[in-house]
């Protein structure tokens, strides 16, 4: 299902393109590198198996300081931080209509600055249909509160007011073909934003996203592909408060190559154009270009690297005739060190660019975690990261690091 975690000012391509080895992990209990993790099948976690259902349960209980709590540009403030997550998955046994509901929460808590406490959860229903041999379609839908974290680009800024919780819903179906020399995916999806304080209505919206992708193979399990996109945003408060309407549209096409899963290398990667039209008339549009990919390489049964790229419009709420274009890539290396340590590295980039106020701000990250398992139910898990943002605004700079560790449970 199509629902990472999701700042409000979201990229809506990205929700048609996103990794699967993200939307993967969206609902699991976590793990340091699920791209390998774990070959030892003692060290492997089993479902519970009540009648024809599969069900896992578990949890996260985690700590965590940050060094900079609200991303700010001087006189940081640092605090620690505690998260309590835990996880409820029930799967149906194999067949050609499968269910699975899974059920997820956070419960943060700062010692110092508790206007930081939050809480989050995340809700979703997936059934799939297994059309024929190599067809299925699929349909889900979710419900999820999401906490903004004070890093993304236009998150709030004041320290008074705590974070701000977003509240959204929505379905997505998917269609998915593989025959002998073509491949065919289609999928619709529906995304209601809701962030829950009133002084923040104008950041309320509907996203609906449509993409078609056709392939032809080219070689083992590899396809050259096209792709066709649109995506609607419609804001609960249309017009601004200068009397300009505020709803978009943005649609393009890419062309790529998709690598089905089972091989060395797997997933997908595609370039192309978008063009993004405002429904304010005195609002110009632009084109830009369009990126979406995410690709797993395993040199080895023990090592994966993955790539994921994105670039796009975003839905921006700042006033006038402001748009916005996100770069986002991430490198990743995933490792089992042994049967029971596993580790991972990554960097990571970020360039937002508004058009029309010309402000641009680039964003580094680096970071790097390791897991032990006790055994197939219990491990501990290290973490530390550093993030840089520079900007034209000085306000909007700062530089953050954060480090932790996590007790896991899986039954």
């Amino acid at each position: 299902m199509n629902h990472r975690t999701l700042a409000l000012a979201v990229p809506v391509p990205l929700l048609l393109a996103a990794p699967q080895h993200a939307w993967a992990q969206s609902n699991q209990i976590g793990s340091t590198a699920p791209a390998v993790y774990p070959n030892d099948k003692d060290y492997r976690a089993l479902p519970l198996h009540l009648g024809s259902l599969d069900v896992t349960l578990g949890g996260e209980a985690s700590t965590l300081y940050d060094s900079n709590i609200y991303a700010a540009p001087s006189n940081a403030r640092d605090d620690v931080r505690f998260d309590i997550s835990p996880r409820l998955g029930i799967k149906t046994a194999p067949a050609p209509v499968t269910f699975e509901l899974n059920a997820s929460g956070t419960i943060r808590r700062f010692v110092t600055h508790t206007t930081e406490n939050a809480e989050a959860w995340l809700v979703d229903g997936d059934v799939n249909w297994q059309t024929g041999q190599n067809s299925s379609l699929s349909a889900s839908v979710f419900s999820r509160r999401a906490i903004e974290d004070r890093s993304d680009p236009e998150a709030r800024r004041n320290p008074d007011a705590g974070p701000r919780l977003i509240n959204s819903l929505g379905g997505v179906i998917a269609y998915h073909r593989v025959a002998t020399r073509t491949l065919l995916d289609v999928q619709a999806d529906v995304t209601k934003f809701n962030a829950l304080s009133s002084i923040d209505a104008d950041r309320d919206f509907s996203a609906y996203a449509g993409q078609a992708t056709f392939g032809l193979r080219v070689t083992g399990r590899a396809y050259a592909t096209a792709t066709a996109f649109v995506a609607r945003r419609e804001f609960r408060l249309e017009y601004t408060l200068s009397g300009d309407k505020r709803n978009t549209t943005t649609f393009g096409g890419r062309l790529g190559i998709n690598v089905q899963p089972g091989g060395v290398l797997e997933g997908g990667l595609s370039v192309g154009v978008f063009r993004h039209d405002p429904d304010e008339p005195t609002t110009p549009g632009h084109t830009g270009l369009s990126v979406a990919g995410n690709l797993t390489y395993h040199p080895s049964r023990r090592t994966a690297i993955l790539l994921d790229a994105f670039n796009g419009d975003v839905a921006t709420f700042r006033v006038g005739a402001t748009q916005r274009t996100d770069t986002i890539t991430k490198l990743s290396v995933q490792q089992e060190i042994r049967h029971n340590l596993y580790a991972t590295v990554s960097a990571g980039y970020r360039k937002t660019k508004y058009t029309g106020s010309g402000i641009r701000e680039e964003t580094w990250t680096g970071g790097g975690e390791v897991e032990y398992l006790f055994n197939r139910n219990m491990s501990v898990a290290a973490t530390a990261s550093y993030g840089s943002r520079s900007s034209d605004s000085s306000i909007l700079k700062f530089d953050r690091f954060r480090g932790g560790v996590a007790l896991r449970l899986r039954f």
